[in-house]
This record gives structure tokens, sequence and C-alpha cells, in this order.
């Protein structure tokens, strides 16, 4: 009897990263506005990501095929994106750099995306990571200008939050069927 070896293999959903960041990032954008705006616009962004993520549940066919090497390289990603996120704002308010925390986190989510394309073999997101990098660097600016982070939160939050989401869309398929119904 011949023993075959199978190589472990995990699927994952191609656009769950984009769905989850952009979340994150439209709640972090929206908390930096007023109680009633930023109230409304969480809602509807979560529905937005609520919708999104019941449509890429309905797609779970469309999979990246992971390999344990590849697996853990994209954990060593995701722990290190996690870790970054609560240490560097932590970090910058203890050398009174706090207002830079929002920017850098956002930043380092950018790296991590390009990062990610070449685990996932995904080139978009390196155009997604390069876009919320440059988010991050208007939002650093804004936030060295002005006081606080009132006018770099909102302007780093939701325009990433947006970025990330339309990238979802994308590889759902989603902007290729809007644009095929606008042609009929």
């Amino acid at each position: 009897m011949p023993h075959t070896v199978r190589a472990a293999v995990v699927g994952v959903p191609v656009p769950s990263l984009e769905i989850v960041l952009g979340t994150l990032a439209w709640v972090v954008g929206a908390a930096g506005l007023d109680a009633g705006a930023g109230t409304l616009l969480v809602a509807l962004g979560l529905g937005l990501a609520g919708w999104l993520w019941s449509v890429r549940h309905r797609r779970r066919a469309m999979a990246v095929q992971l390999h344990p090497a590849r697996r853990t390289r994209m954990q060593r990603l995701i722990a290190a994106g996690v870790i970054g996120l609560f240490l560097f704002p932590i970090l910058l308010s203890l050398i009174s750099y706090g207002e830079l925390g929002t920017a850098l986190s956002a930043a380092l989510i950018g790296v991590l995306l390009i990062m990610a394309s070449t685990v996932l073999e995904e080139r978009s997101l390196v155009a997604v990571g390069a876009l919320v990098l440059v988010l991050a660097a208007v939002g650093a600016f804004l936030a060295l200008n002005s006081p606080g982070v009132s006018q770099s939160q909102p302007v780093i939050g939701l325009g990433c939050g947006l970025v990330l989401w339309v990238a979802g869309m994308r590889r759902l398929g989603l902007l290729d069927e809007l644009r095929r119904r606008v042609r009929r």
C-alpha cells in the first residue's frame, strides 16, 4: 500500500483582509468626527461591511490556497500588524508625538499590505498599500500642522476605509458587475 503525503492547504477568502481593515479604518476615522456625524458614519460603514462580508461568504469558492510556509508568513505579517497598531500610538504618546499615532498605524498597514501581496500573489495589494501610505503621509502632514488629531484622523480613517473597501469590491467582482449593469 503506497503511502501518500498530502500537503496541508488552507484557503483564505480573497477579500477578507480588505473588508476587515477597511472597517477598522472607517471606525477610527468616524471616531475623529463629532458624535452625530461619527455615529451615522459608523452605522453606514458597518452596514456596508456587513453586506460585503455576506457577498464574500457567498463567493467563498474564490480562495487563494496558502501552503504552510506562506500561511506562516501571513500569520507573521498579521501579528506584526496587530502589535504595531497597539504599540505605535502608545510609544508616540510617550515621546509627545501622539498625534502621529493614526498616521503611523496607517503607514504600517500600507507597508504590510505591500508585503502581503507577495504572500497572497495579488498585485493589486501593492497599489492599495501605496494609496494607504499616501493617505498616511497626508494625515501626518495635517497632524503636524494642526493641534491634536481632529483633522488628520478622519482623513486617514475614512480615506483608508474607502480605499480598502473599493479594493475588496474589485476583488469580489462587484465593480465589474456594476460596470456591466451601467453599460446596459
